[in-house]
């Protein structure tokens, strides 16, 4: 039962990712829009510096993965980084 439910919450956060990666890339870096958060600052160092958007995000969250790391526990950790490895690429893609 506990594999069934880590499989969904991996299925949903791809998906998750996936759409935040599509709406980025596809239409507020190409309409010069941004957001908040991490993926604002990242899309403001790419309109400023030419800096990929993905490699700029894994940038700004590698403080906040060692936080999870020790504060929230292992599992956090592991689903933070496969998120973000997966959106990394994705935002390479489009």
């Amino acid at each position: 039962m506990n594999i069934k439910k880590t499989f969904i919450e991996l299925i949903q956060i791809i998906c998750g990712t996936i759409v935040m990666a599509m709406g980025t890339g596809l239409f507020l870096v190409p309409n010069k829009l941004s957001t908040g958060g991490f993926a604002g600052i990242a899309t403001i160092f790419y309109y400023l510096f030419k800096a990929p958007v993905g490699i700029v995000m894994i940038i700004l969250n590698v403080p906040l993965f060692i936080f999870a790391f020790f504060k929230l526990g292992k599992k956090f950790f592991l689903k933070a980084i496969i998120r973000n490895s997966i959106s990394f690429h994705i935002y390479r893609c489009i």
